[in-house]
């Protein structure tokens, strides 16, 4: 089995490369990354529910939706990830254990009293320090998993709590728990040196287990899908779910409100409030948008093509689709 070593920081490559040799390279892999900060989503959950927006864009942290299901995470530089893809299909309850097995044998061997807890979580001390996820892509199955060593928490815990008053969701949530870092264990090392001491370590626990490149092929096939797939807003934060948004805010010429449901990721039962002024009523301007598109960009074109400031005067496009954020 070859293990890959992949330093690019950018999510939605990093997700599409795993996807990739996950799909097509000929025989089972271990793959070990970072991303810089971003929160991955899982495959099966409402994003909107998931993410604080407004911290989201003040720390400048990328959405993207991975393939395999449980909850909503966190990733910076500081937090390890790795993926295990073995032939067949591993869908039985043990094997999440199973394919964790040379992790939490490496970090034992590292010093750290690691344990396997529940369906797919290694806790030290009764804290979390790694979940896993899984999915069958092609004829192998992935699993995969973080490692928090240096992560940011004082950020994780802004990004990942949304506004319960402005998002009304039926989608699968996530439960959070009690984390920790591992760099308590390892005073005077860094992120780039834990990684060296844990591939060495993991190396050891698979046997045949060979340090390689990933294949030039593989890494342009994994650019072309990050652009056709992970970059997307309709893999990011489409969903079939139905659910129920509201936001308000004070501008300069008055407070503006929003209550509307998304269905097919389209806006529906629009309704506007507040105490700004239009010369004629706000009813006619949602009735244009239903049906609109939540994506910013078709959303924003939509609002610009309409002379609004008959409906909502002395406030920008701009600030109008940002109240459907």
């Amino acid at each position: 089995m070859e293990l890959f070593i992949n330093n690019n920081l950018d999510a939605a490559y990093n997700l599409a490369l795993e996807e990739v040799l996950t799909r097509n390279y000929p025989t089972g892999f271990l793959m070990l990354w970072r991303n810089a900060n971003a929160i991955i989503v899982g495959r099966n959950q409402n994003t909107a529910a998931e993410i604080n927006a407004e911290k989201v864009r003040e720390f400048n942290t990328k959405v993207v939706r991975r393939s395999t299901g449980g909850g909503a995470v966190y990733h910076d530089a500081g937090n390890l990830n790795y993926s295990i893809a073995v032939p067949g299909r591993l869908t039985e309850h043990g094997s999440f254990a199973e394919n964790a097995a040379p992790v939490l044998a490496a970090l034992r061997e590292l010093g750290v009293p690691a344990v396997f807890s529940g369906r797919n979580d290694i806790l030290v001390n009764d804290c979390k320090v790694s979940g896993s996820a899984r999915a069958v892509l092609g004829d192998k199955t992935l699993f995969h998993g973080t490692l928090l060593f240096d992560c940011n928490m004082d950020i994780l815990e802004k990004v990942l709590i949304p506004d319960p008053d402005k998002i009304r969701s039926k989608g699968i949530k996530s439960v959070r728990a009690r984390v920790m870092n591992l760099s308590s264990f390892f005073p005077g090392v860094g992120i780039e040196g834990f990684i060296e001491k844990f591939a060495f370590a993991l190396q050891g626990q698979v046997a045949g287990c060979v340090l390689k490149s990933v294949p030039e092929e593989f890494v342009l096939q994994a650019q072309k899908l990050a652009d056709e797939k992970y970059r997307t807003w309709a893999w990011n934060y489409g969903t079939v779910l139905t659910y129920s948004f509201s936001n308000s805010r004070r501008f300069p010429a008055g407070r503006v409100s929003v209550e509307f449901n998304i269905k097919d990721n389209s806006i529906c039962d629009l309704h506007f409030s507040g105490d700004f002024f239009g010369l004629h009523p706000a009813e006619e301007f949602a009735e244009l948008l239903n049906g609109t598109s939540l994506e910013p960009e078709i959303l924003l074109k939509k609002i610009q093509s309409c002379n609004f400031e008959k409906w909502i005067s002395g406030i920008s496009a701009e600030d109008i689709a940002d109240l459907f954020v």
